[in-house]
């Protein structure tokens, strides 16, 4: 039978549930339940910022069964969305909303199919976006691709699997996000909520309590250190997940909060000069000094609750912290934005920022899945971690040099979680990337010492140009260029040999490097002019003349040579 259908099979229930929970935060205003799937899936799978997810979407009547369209600029695709939510776990997903899908291509198929589609009287949505994203000269250009993407929350039932397996060889890609597919995003990229344990604190005084907009409560109240070093969770920091950095160290102002905790004469006027902390909850109950929580996370205040912690010993009744509790109900898309108003009033910078969001938690937990006993990506200051980290700090660098092309722009650390953010995170970056850029960073740290005097001591922006050229050798071949769309199986299966070939890589990286600036050296010394080889990494005009001169020679290689370049024996 062709079409939805339902299943018995409620092996899938948590699984769905999982979804649902999620897809719930982003049911507002007049979205439909569909939209709202498509909006949880633009920003937790595809990883676009919340205002592009927006903005690409043109869901409602007269959408021509278009739901959403985004133009990916760095690869040249433009991807056409369609979602379908399903009210309850047994209901499946068929195939003709598969088969409507396949047949908007006509409308991509060239300019003409843009003007095909503007004269078939789509909705007011669907005709601003195509304007918006110039769809008929990027079509007209011939140079950008087409992907098809369908999501659902159900499973597929015999006739979607069948004409889903009829489209395999076909161009353009149909790219299928059923539930199996995307409970393990859901899973990762859960929005970070508040426990239900029982807690119990005192404060000095009834506390206020406010009523606020939308259903929101807070109470405000001073509470004895004593009592809030025994919130749970504070020893395995799972207290601070919402808050987006953990202990800081021994920095100049934890020492000085430390002295002040250890000396007993501080505690009575220490809520005086203390800035406070703000806890969020499920709900609360006051009951004249007695405050009852359901469940508890320090969401700001995370360096002074560690310092209390370590100096437990010391505290007194008298040592008071002005908190702020802040009921969220169900109201979890408020997370989020606590969070962010809360640490953004102190010298929290954008990468702290992205620490708690659904992208970095995502790679974070793939690169634990799959290479956790090798690497740790860190995301947050202070994470305790027992393997060596990549620091996504480096990794956005990284990723910049290399898969986005562009090593002077690595070096501009402002950009990286801001303006960039979304290209570098984008959909295409998975754990097995991150840990093949790991691999790049590990064998050009030992090339270092066979760099030109002058550039190792500048080797911090040196590096991500010598990653470029190497990103760029490694893709000469087909076989490497795969690779590197795709480095999970050879990791897996030819670690050596690759790691072989990576060195090999570094080697000519660096000496092509070497070769260039003496080159430029001598040539400026000739003029009678000065020359800078620091700036050649700084610079779009400097790189690409060192890439011309490095790459083209092995591009004839790779011509002449079967042997030379990426090329792994069978």
């Amino acid at each position: 039978m062709s079409g939805d259908g339902s299943s018995t099979d409620s092996s899938g229930d948590a699984e769905y549930e999982l979804i649902e929970a999620e897809v719930a935060l982003f049911h507002v205003g007049n979205r439909t339940r569909s939209t709202a799937l498509l909006a949880w899936f633009l920003e937790a799978v595809w990883r676009l910022d919340p205002e592009e997810a927006s903005d690409a979407i043109c869901d409602g009547g007269g959408d021509k069964g278009i739901d959403a369209i985004h133009v990916d600029d760095d690869v040249k695709e433009i991807t056409v969305f369609q979602a379908k939510h399903r009210t309850a776990s047994h209901l499946t997903q068929g195939d003709n909303d598969l088969k409507n899908l396949v047949g908007t291509v006509t409308y991509l198929d060239g300019p003409e199919g843009i003007d095909a589609l503007l004269a078939s009287a789509p909705n007011d949505e669907l005709r601003r976006l195509v304007a918006r994203l110039d769809l008929r000269a990027k079509l007209e250009a011939g140079d950008y691709g087409v992907r098809l993407v369908f999501v659902t929350n159900g499973v597929l039932d015999p006739a979607g699997r069948d004409y889903l397996a009829t489209r395999q060889d076909h161009t353009p890609v149909l790219d299928m996000w059923s539930r199996e597919r995307l409970a393990g995003i859901a899973a990762r990229t859960a929005t970070l909520r508040v426990g239900s344990n029982a807690i119990a604190l005192e404060a000095a005084s009834p506390p206020i309590v406010v009523d606020l907009s939308n259903n929101v409560r807070m109470a405000v109240g001073l509470i004895a250190a004593p009592d809030l070093v025994r919130l749970p969770g504070i020893e395995d920091l799972s207290i601070f997940q919402l808050n987006v950095r953990l202990g800081l160290g021994r920095t100049r102002i934890n020492k000085e909060l430390a002295r002040t905790i250890q000396d007993p004469a501080e505690h009575d006027l220490f809520c005086t000069y203390h800035n406070g902390m703000t806890l969020l909850t499920r709900s609360f109950k006051v009951d004249g000094t007695d405050v009852t929580l359901e469940g508890v996370s320090v969401v700001n205040g995370c360096q002074s609750m560690l310092a209390l912690f370590a100096n437990r010993s010391s505290l007194t009744p008298d040592l008071k912290i002005l908190v702020r509790i802040v009921e969220l109900g169900s109201q979890g898309e408020l997370v989020d934005r606590i969070t962010y108003r809360t640490n953004n009033q102190n010298p929290v910078n954008i990468r702290d920022q992205r620490s708690t969001d659904k992208v970095q938690r995502d790679l974070q937990a793939q690169v634990a899945d799959l290479y956790g006993t090798e690497l740790a990506l860190g995301i947050r200051n202070g994470e305790p971690h027992s393997v060596e980290v990549l620091e996504n700090s480096l990794l956005a660098q990284l990723v910049m040099a290399t898969y986005l092309g562009e090593p002077w722009n690595a070096v501009r650390k402002v950009r990286l979680f801001d303006q960039e953010y979304h290209r570098i995170f984008s959909r295409r970056m998975d754990g097995h990337k991150v840990f093949l850029l790991h691999l790049f960073d590990q064998v050009l740290a030992s090339h270092r010492g066979d760099l030109a005097p002058e550039l190792v001591a500048a080797f911090s922006s040196v590096r991500f140009t010598l990653a470029h050229l190497m990103y760029q050798l490694v893709g000469l071949t087909s076989e490497g260029d795969a690779f590197l769309d795709s480095p999970g199986p050879l990791l897996a299966s030819k670690r050596t040999e690759v790691l072989s070939i990576l060195d090999e890589m570094a080697t000519e990286a660096v000496e092509s490097t070497n070769y260039f600036i003496e080159s430029k050296e001598t040539e400026a010394q000739e003029l009678g002019e000065s020359f800078d080889p620091k700036v050649v990494f700084k610079s779009r005009a400097g790189v690409t003349s060192l890439e011309r001169d490095a790459v083209g020679h092995s591009k004839r290689m790779v011509r002449r040579d079967d042997e030379y370049g990426f090329r792994l024996a069978e």
